[in-house]
């Protein structure tokens, strides 16, 4: 059975993979604004004691990776399912970024950085497909990078202070 010719049990599996992942995003909520790793020796003792699944963010996983294959599809070969990939990689890390500046009113830098790794990574991807496509990410990139530096050096430079969170 197939739907957007997709194959129904790709659509369970993206299910039971965003139920996971969301979990996931869940534990690295609460332990990257305290410093610490997200995956470590302690990770099954500590994650036993304290485990209480958040449903919501499970769920929002579960349906965003579902959405996503319906969207993109699964095609043949890795550089086609570029955009798939990206986007699954990419809605955890969005989703801890949401939740944390939210309720800490702080985005990690290590989130900021990793973001930022994949986004290098997935540049030189594309650009074994396409060269025009790499030039406009990295351009991108700059764009987007230069106008928040932008607004924290005035914001400094008028202000006297922080204004941004990079100084």
């Amino acid at each position: 059975m197939y739907f957007n010719d997709v194959h129904i049990a790709y659509y369970v599996v993206a299910v039971i993979i965003g139920l996971i992942v969301g979990q996931m995003v869940d534990w690295a909520n609460k332990r990257l604004p305290e410093y610490k790793n997200v995956i470590s020796k302690d990770i099954f003792s500590e994650y036993k004691m304290n485990f209480k699944p958040n449903y919501i963010l499970m769920l929002l996983t579960a349906i965003i990776y579902v959405f996503l294959i319906y969207k993109f599809g699964i095609r043949s070969t890795i550089i086609e399912n570029l955009d798939l990939i990206k986007y699954l990689i990419l809605t955890p890390m969005l989703l801890s970024v949401f939740v944390i500046d939210f309720k800490l009113q702080i985005i990690p830098n290590r989130l900021n950085l990793t973001i930022f790794e994949f986004g290098l990574i997935f540049a030189f991807l594309y650009g074994l497909s396409n060269v025009a496509i790499t030039i406009n990410m990295f351009l991108g990139m700059i764009a987007g990078g230069g106008i928040f530096l932008l607004i924290t050096l005035l914001g400094g430079v008028f202000y006297r202070k922080r204004s941004h969170g990079i100084w």
